[in-house]
């Protein structure tokens, strides 16, 4: 973990699974019983991350909580809105009729600039402050962590923070057997370094733990420019198939991956 190009490489490599070292011989009642309920919750919730990422989807969204997932899933009734308001709208069309899934917010803009002749910036404006509605990106990864399994369901920023809480902790071992005490010190910074290298978009160093911030930033940071060298590499080569929509396409792209390198290397 102290050499640059082993953080790169390893950055790149898929970890199956995270197991920490349980003490021996623990009563239910003990202080070890609160430190093993810490690791259990990090084992599950590191494996939901892997998972979800070897199945190809985003393994953690850190802005979207459990608040925006229940907005997305419980529908208001018709008889709780006493006018028509944006969150109306969302929900139901100009018949009174139920939408299958609420409107996103792209969306929801523009039903309300042919409904309220607002401008496109305005009708954003209102649709983002005064309604639940989500992107379009937003809501379409909420609805694909609702279908996918519960073993390899990515995690939402509610869950994300309950992680980092849990790495926090099998870090800060009781004391105890000297061998379980150094084994999950390394462990916990092995699983705040995968963390930090399964995420796609910069993020901020989630961890207060100085040496577990360190781990996560270093890979975060290596995971990124090696998304972005990836994303340079793929805009010379020739012309795709699909012609100047999927050129414009790889070069936005890599102008993103670029953009999320130059933050975290700040």
């Amino acid at each position: 973990m102290s050499d640059p190009a082993k953080r790169a490489r390893r950055a790149a490599r898929v970890i199956r699974h995270i197991r920490f070292v349980y003490f021996a011989n623990v009563d239910d009642d003990s202080l070890f019983a609160d430190y093993h309920h810490e690791l259990v919750t990090a084992e599950v919730l590191m494996d939901r991350v892997l998972a979800a990422r070897a199945a190809g989807m985003k393994a953690v969204h850190p802005t979207l909580t459990n608040d925006a997932e229940e907005q997305l899933f419980v529908r208001p009734l018709r008889g709780s809105f006493t006018q028509v308001t944006p969150e109306y709208i969302r929900w139901y069309g100009r018949d009174g009729i139920r939408r299958d899934l609420p409107m996103v917010r792209e969306d929801l803009a523009i039903e309300l600039m042919g409904e309220y002749a607002y401008t496109y910036s305005h009708a954003m404006d209102i649709a983002t402050n005064n309604s639940g509605a989500l992107s379009r990106n937003d809501q379409s990864w909420l609805i694909a962590r609702s279908r996918a399994p519960i073993s390899c369901r990515p995690l939402h920023a509610t869950e994300f923070r309950q992680l980092v809480k849990a790495i926090e902790g099998a870090y800060n071992v009781p004391y105890g057997d000297s061998t379980v005490v150094q084994a999950n010190i390394e462990i916990a910074r092995r699983a705040a370094a995968t963390l930090g290298a399964v995420m796609d978009e910069y993020v901020e160093v989630p961890f207060h733990t100085p040496a577990l911030a360190e781990a996560f930033a270093e890979f975060h940071r290596a995971h990124l420019q090696r998304v972005a060298d990836a994303s340079r590499i793929a805009s010379l080569l020739p012309l795709p198939i699909n012609g100047m929509l999927g050129w414009f396409s790889a070069k936005r792209a890599r102008i993103y991956a670029e953009v999320q390198a130059r933050l975290a290397s700040r």
